[in-house]
């Protein structure tokens, strides 16, 4: 029998620490933009600023809201006033059930592993109560020839 090795604690540890990184070199670059006051800040370019994609931008929800913020400061609109579009509301609405039909992908491939752990446990104690069967037995073997 195989024995799976998973280490998903790992790998989320990993995401993280990338996501973090990320976010950082974002808020660098935004603080960047900030200061040359020369260049106008928007998604397109402080991902090119940061080196990430617009989508990493639009994503984090964080880092939308900042740029966002920063940009319609920028057009001299109140903070409190922040209009969002129809067409910002279809594409907060499209990212949230992409973000939960990952979140259901990654549900189901869990529930798969944990199905194939319990066959495995299932087969481990079969495999041991035999075990011990055959123990029983070699030990009576044992006591009748002492």
């Amino acid at each position: 029998m195989k024995k799976r090795n998973s280490n998903t604690e790992g790998l989320k540890e990993f995401a993280e620490k990338k996501n973090q990184e990320t976010i950082e070199k974002v808020n660098n670059a935004i603080d960047k933009l900030k200061r040359s006051k020369t260049k106008k800040i928007n998604f397109k370019i402080v991902a090119e600023e940061a080196g990430v994609s617009k989508a990493t931008l639009y994503n984090n929800v964080i880092l939308k809201e900042r740029i966002l913020s920063l940009r319609a400061i920028e057009k001299g609109v109140p903070n409190g006033s922040i209009v969002t579009t129809p067409k910002d509301k279809i594409k907060a609405k499209d990212d949230k059930i992409k973000q939960l039909y990952e979140e259901i992908k990654k549900l189901k491939d869990d529930k798969q592993k944990l199905i194939i752990q319990l066959v495995e446990m299932e087969e481990l104690q079969a495999e041991n109560r035999k075990l011990k069967e055959q123990l029983e037995i070699l030990r009576g073997k044992l006591y009748e020839k002492l």
